[in-house]
């Protein structure tokens, strides 16, 4: 993961177990692996001291937001990673954490790393929504049980909108709590509300840069839109060759037209005359020279939802979609 920075992160606490020099490790997770497994995980490991204290610090953490376990081995004479999440036993913690941050792990006889401090806001803003989560995958446990899967699904998709949109929340905590929802649920509701996907696409490019949650999120939709695929192929197997070739047939002349609609979007390259108010003008300028929305707002002391309400107009004017199309079609806009 990119984008370090010269920061000094610290994780420091107490493990209280009968043996001492106890192995401790940190991992480092994907938006959808809070249930996992992996060795591959792990970026660091420390040992307790005599008396059962650790410590991690330095500088090699991101200072981007991101989603971090901590963890120790219950049995050191076994190998491999060891999680135990049950009501007498917890072995690990999972958090969010940046490079300038600083978390505490105070003593707890029966869970490890249960008691602690962060001052990661995003850790904070996701634990705000956490109870209900829990609550969600204990629901989720009862297959037998259809309608009420079927009910807290529709439920939980719906708070977590709103409360992502009401409280502004950080993409992060968005995207972990996506995560937590069966795939199968969030690509039925990808086809009803695209637009609140592609939103926290939108946030999370800005924040990571279009990298390391960014590129895992394009890839889970990805993946989503892959398996809806399947199913589809999977149907047509099952029905006669003759209704397969139709299919096929319906498929190629859809896109056929797709192409052909494409086509008669292009933009002619004539001079064009609409108004503009002065804002959109430099906005327009801004974009002309490659600017993006974070450096337009910037350089025009501006918000950046302001920026994003400028170019929307500005796209509507000009009956363009994207930043391509609107850069072809302003070449040929008349100067004052």
């Amino acid at each position: 993961m990119g984008n370090f920075c010269f920061g000094q992160y610290s994780i420091s606490g107490y493990l209280d177990t009968p043996k001492k020099n106890k192995r401790v490790y940190l991992s480092l997770l994907n938006f959808d692996e809070l249930t996992s497994i992996s060795p591959d995980q792990i970026i660091t490991s420390t040992l307790t001291d005599s008396l059962g204290y650790f410590s991690f610090g330095g500088s090699l953490l991101s200072d981007k937001h991101a989603l971090y376990r901590i963890y120790a081995n219950v049995d050191e004479d076994v190998e491999g990673v060891q999680k135990y999440d049950m009501p007498d036993l917890k072995n690990f913690h999972n958090f969010i954490f940046s490079n300038k941050d600083t978390i505490v792990f105070e003593k707890n006889q029966k869970f490890w790393f249960s008691s602690y401090s962060n001052t990661n806001p995003v850790d904070k803003e996701w634990n705000g929504y956490g109870s209900y989560v829990d609550k969600l995958r204990d629901e989720f446990s009862d297959f037998s049980n259809q309608e009420m899967i079927k009910q807290t699904t529709s439920q939980f998709l719906s708070e977590l909108k709103s409360f992502t949109i009401q409280k502004e929340t950080h993409p992060l905590t968005t995207l972990v709590l996506l995560g937590s929802l069966p795939p199968n649920v969030v690509k039925n509701d990808l086809n009803d509300d695209p637009d609140f996907y592609t939103n926290l696409e939108g946030n999370l490019e800005d924040y990571y840069e279009n990298s390391f949650y960014a590129l895992q999120y394009r890839n889970y939709l990805l993946d989503l839109y892959k398996a809806e695929t399947e199913e589809d192929f999977s149907f047509f197997k099952k029905t006669s060759y003759g209704l397969a070739i139709i299919s096929l047939l319906l498929l190629a002349i859809i896109v056929f037209l797709i192409l052909k609609l494409k086509q008669a979007k292009t933009i002619a390259q004539v001079p064009v005359d609409f108004s503009l108010t002065t804002q959109e003008e430099k906005v327009a300028e801004l974009m002309m020279d490659n600017k993006s929305n974070k450096e337009i707002a910037s350089e025009l002391f501006i918000s950046l939802n302001t920026v994003k309400t400028h170019i929307r107009n500005l796209y509507a004017k000009l009956e363009v979609s994207n930043r391509t199309e609107f850069v072809e079609k302003f070449k040929n806009h008349p100067r004052d």
